[in-house]
């Protein structure tokens, strides 16, 4: 039964992916060629209102929750969201802290985004749907990433875009050889050594931070904390084999921009406290069971679960049987993947057209202004 239940999660999970991205996202691609904000909004309340799926799944299928606590994240902000990487499977359980935790008007259209390794984005279904969703992707070199980061930067500052960039800083999830690594670099640099964490890599999220912060695009930070009491999915063969956790628990500290330092000494030193912070907070919970500080923060909406649930699990089907009686909508979905595979080749990504389409828009806006 276990193993059904993680085959039958990971099959409504995927088909879920490749049947929004053909029924709801093919179509919208005109949209962005009109307006990059328009575009982005619609875009957003679709991928947002996916969010809610994997929420669905886990906690009506799997019977896995999600127990948050500390402060919300507000809508109509643009926020950094800095977590640990426990796990490979991590960002299942991120959905779920999503959907309990963002808290204001229009929520729905509030997006969450991920920083993520570039080859992913090569993956059919999640890799394609997140370059529509204007994730952000890293070579894992700096002199590139920070190209990526500050045209990403440019780009979300001229249209006043508010969302969420989730960023794990220590890179990668937390093993035996990670560990190793990790504690070698705090002994090589006179740092204490952890148990529970990863030692953060700063680099990226100073410069990430400095350039929102001198576009005055950012609002706030927040330290997020994730915790697997019982059972730790430490990879997707885990959730393949229906190995989920009964409960995982999150806690989320917010920093507003005004307590922020600017200098990148500064920046790089409240990182480092965030974790060293983070390696205590886990010792506490280990000690007590409870997270010591914050309120429960738990949406209490679940008929929009239960929407979500039916929605997707339909909608793979309806997708499916157009696709094969409807050739004009065969003939959609077939030229916006062909027209996806060119831009994620010849320009990195769809999140790189959509930036470029801006700037050039821009540019000729800028022209067409000028006096003659």
């Amino acid at each position: 039964m276990t193993f059904f239940k993680g085959w039958l999660y990971c099959a409504l999970w995927y088909s879920s992916i490749l049947a929004g991205y053909s029924l709801l996202f093919c179509p919208l691609l005109p949209v962005l060629f009109i307006s990059n904000k328009l575009y982005r909004y619609i875009t957003d309340i679709l991928f947002t209102f996916w969010q809610y799926y994997p929420t669905a799944l886990l906690e009506i299928i799997c019977d896995s929750h999600v127990q948050v606590t500390g402060d919300a994240i507000r809508t109509g902000e643009l926020s950094l969201l800095l977590m640990n990487h426990r796990t490979r499977t991590d960002w299942n359980f991120f959905w779920p802290t999503v959907y309990h935790c963002v808290e204001g008007k229009g929520k729905l259209a509030h997006s969450t985004k991920f920083i993520l390794k570039d080859q992913i984005r090569h993956i059919p279904g999640p890799g394609w749907i997140m370059q529509l969703a204007c994730f952000v992707y890293i070579q894992r070199c700096w002199q590139m990433d920070r190209l990526i980061l500050k045209k990403y930067v440019d780009y979300v500052s001229d249209i006043n875009y508010k969302h969420s960039l989730l960023i794990f800083p220590e890179g990668t999830d937390l093993t035996e050889a990670t560990k190793k690594n990790s504690d070698k670099f705090a002994i090589k640099n006179d740092l204490p050594l952890y148990d529970n964490v990863l030692h953060p890599k700063t680099t990226g999220f100073v410069y990430l931070t400095q350039q929102l912060l001198y576009r005055n695009s950012l609002d706030a930070v927040y330290d997020i904390t994730l915790i697997y009491p019982d059972t730790i999915p430490q990879n997707e063969k885990w959730l393949l084999n229906g190995k989920f956790p009964n409960v995982v628990k999150i806690h989320l500290v917010r920093y507003p921009k005004s307590v922020l330092p600017t200098s990148e000494e500064g920046l790089k030193q409240f990182l480092e406290k965030r974790w060293f912070d983070k390696e205590k907070i886990i010792k506490e919970f280990q000690a007590t069971g409870n997270f010591l500080h914050g309120q429960i923060l738990q949406c209490k909406r679940k008929w929009e679960l239960y929407l979500a649930f039916i929605f997707w699990t339909i909608l793979p089907y309806i997708s499916l049987y157009l696709f094969l009686t409807n050739n004009w909508f065969m003939a959609i979905v077939i030229v916006h993947t062909l027209f996806l595979l060119g831009v994620n080749m010849y320009c990195k990504g769809f999140q790189n057209f959509e930036i470029l389409l801006h700037m050039w828009k821009k540019h000729v806006y800028s022209i067409n202004e000028k006096p003659n």
